[in-house]
């Protein structure tokens, strides 16, 4: 990988151009265990790309991935793109179902956005709230300009009802955790 390219405003639009947020991004710091390149050395800018609302889905839709009938189609159209994206600016790409192991994608989210913990315990945005995914990451040889960081407060906070606790029709979201069988059976 190269030193041109990387410029954050162009990234943004790229990644706009399919329905698509570069979500934030973080400099691995000294003392770090950054993410390794395929040439196995760490990598100096680490950017999410992800989605919130309903921005993707047109894209998605047009795609032939959405209906080709094979297995994974979202996964399948976000690799695609984010790999052509990864092309276009001289990075390498990740996505948070490669492994084992896998990516920390928890972690690099909380580098790179104002999200915490919710009382569901997903990972809640003050602008997104809990209806936002990350689908993939850059990973840059070089130190792309970023945003500054935003570190809003949790938005959890603020919200003394918490509707997102008793919002579930089969009541999956409990103090005890997720109960996924209670969601998947219901769906």
């Amino acid at each position: 990988m190269g030193a041109a390219g990387g410029d954050w405003e162009r990234l943004v639009a790229a990644a706009a151009a399919h329905g698509l947020i570069a979500r934030g991004g973080f400099h691995p710091e000294d003392g770090e265990t950054a993410p390794v390149l395929a040439d196995g050395r760490h990598a100096a800018t680490v950017v999410l790309i992800g989605n919130a609302g309903a921005g993707l889905w047109p894209h998605f839709a047009r795609s032939p991935e959405s209906a080709d009938g094979a297995p994974h189609p979202l996964d399948r159209w976000s690799r695609r793109v984010i790999d052509g994206l990864a092309a276009a600016f001289e990075a390498e790409s990740r996505y948070p179902n490669d492994g084992p192991p896998y990516p920390p994608f928890v972690a690099w989210a909380k580098r790179a956005e104002p999200v915490t913990e919710s009382p569901l315990g997903i990972l809640v945005h003050p602008d997104y709230g809990l209806w936002h995914a990350w689908r993939g990451a850059l990973l840059f040889d070089r130190r792309i300009g970023l945003p500054p960081p935003d570190r809003r407060p949790p938005p959890c906070e603020s919200c003394p009802d918490q509707p997102c606790r008793s919002a579930c029709p089969v009541g999956a979201f409990t103090p005890a955790g997720y109960d996924v069988a209670a969601c998947t059976g219901f769906l």
